[in-house]
């Protein structure tokens, strides 16, 4: 069950947000770029990871990976997301691993295999688009309370169009991707197992009340650097939806180039400084 760890973790700390921990090294801020270009990629990645944690552990209860910035150095990057994964786990975080998976039968088990017994993740986000087939090859894992996180409506502006296009029944594609998960996941009893990416930057409230009632669990990319922000309708979400996350990772690990980083600890104490911003924003009620 993922549902009611985290809204507990979310009452205890009294905010939904992630830690999105997504190390890419295009367009880094001079400090990181010397770290990059001096040191092996293994101890710059943990090097970051713990810089970018320190300070704010003690009000964390959720990480996402993105592998693709991990996957991009080879079997190097994967090692080192191996161990980053388990000492997140051992800090007792949530660990979701944003991988975007999504196959069938062997194939979709065996990325199956990878996130939920190598890594030990606690949740993967699956694409939709092999149907339900896709979480048919993971209930093994579902059953044994790990969770996924189906990639449900995105934040880029094409991705968009595509999932709201309208069928002839005249309900959007995402209202039908929605119910076949949802009728599978309710016959295999592991609704509870599910969560679906939604993009923050734009949150059709109209489709999410032809939703099923029961309560959802939603993750919500797209908070600081994507443009998206708390308002009314992310409160609205928080009420009716506690178990959702916002993963914040742009707008929390990248320093702007004149913000004054010349060392880890400098580079720790910025985004303590932003993760209690982005604290404060989300506990605004409008």
């Amino acid at each position: 069950m993922i549902h009611a760890p985290i809204k507990k973790r979310i009452k205890e700390l009294s905010h939904p947000l992630t830690i999105g921990f997504d190390p890419d090294v295009s367009d880094l801020h001079p400090f990181l770029a010397r770290q990059f270009n001096s040191t092996p990629i293994e101890s710059f990645l943990v090097n970051w990871y713990q810089a970018a944690v320190k300070n704010i552990l003690p009000s964390a209860h959720s990480i996402k990976f993105q592998s693709a910035f991990f996957e991009q150095f080879g079997p190097r990057g994967l090692t080192t997301l191996q161990d980053i994964i388990l000492d997140s786990k051992r800090r007792r975080l949530h660990v979701i691993l944003d991988a975007k998976r999504g196959d069938i039968a062997s194939t979709m088990a065996a990325y199956g295999k990878t996130a939920f017994d190598l890594y030990q993740t606690d949740s993967l986000t699956v694409l939709p688009w092999m149907g339900t087939d896709s979480l048919k090859a993971l209930l093994p894992w579902l059953k044994q309370g790990k969770g996924v996180y189906i990639v449900w409506l995105s934040s880029n502006e094409s991705g968009r169009a595509l999932q709201m296009k309208l069928c002839d029944d005249k309900k959007p594609v995402a209202q039908h991707l929605f119910e076949s998960f949802y009728r599978f996941a309710h016959e295999e009893n592991v609704t509870q197992q599910i969560g679906w990416v939604l993009g923050a930057t734009d949150i059709p409230l109209n489709l999410l009340d032809h939703l099923p009632s029961d309560e959802h669990a939603f993750l919500l990319p797209g908070i600081g650097a994507q443009g998206a922000k708390f308002n009314a309708t992310t409160s609205e979400i928080r009420k009716k939806y506690p178990a959702s996350l916002f993963p914040i990772s742009r707008g929390l690990l990248k320093p702007t180039p004149t913000d004054a980083v010349a060392s880890w600890d400098d580079y720790s104490s910025l985004v303590g400084i932003r993760w209690q911003d982005f604290i404060r924003l989300s506990a605004v009620i409008h």
